[in-house]
């Protein structure tokens, strides 16, 4: 008896977490879009070792951009923020690869900005471009 006790009570508590577990494609896509600049953006503040409040990700139509906003690549030289997009760009690609809320995206764009404010639009010290080949690779762009 008591076997079948602890039995049932093991496929109670199996059926129950499967039941209490949200399935991600019940959710929406805007909110599976949220969560993967969420998470991207905790990627490149550890994978650059920089302050969390010195990365901001977005989308604006077909551009991911990821914003350095008031950082201290501010202060460097155009090459050495070029190094900091080139680790990011990859980053970001392995993110968003393959994700369908992300089909679209044709360009990687790492934008350093000043702000005197948070709040504030600020101004832009410097943008990198990583734009997809037709090979689904994002390549750094240069003009």
């Amino acid at each position: 008896m008591i076997k079948h006790i602890l039995a049932f009570g093991i496929l109670a508590g199996c059926i129950f977490i499967l039941d209490s577990k949200p399935m991600l494609a019940e959710s929406s896509p805007a909110a599976l879009h949220a969560l993967v600049l969420r998470d991207t953006r905790s990627l490149i503040v550890t994978a650059v070792g920089a302050e969390a409040n010195t990365v901001e990700v977005t989308t604006r139509g077909n551009v991911l951009i990821v914003l350095r906003a008031n950082s201290n690549m501010n202060a460097s030289t155009h090459e050495g923020r070029n190094n900091e997009a080139k680790a990011i760009a990859p980053i970001v690609a392995k993110a968003i690869g393959g994700k369908s809320e992300f089909k679209n995206t044709s360009t990687i764009r790492i934008q350093f900005t000043s702000r005197p404010k948070l709040t504030e639009k600020g101004k832009t010290i410097d943008s990198i471009e990583f734009r997809k080949g037709p090979d689904g690779i994002f390549d750094f762009h240069q003009s």
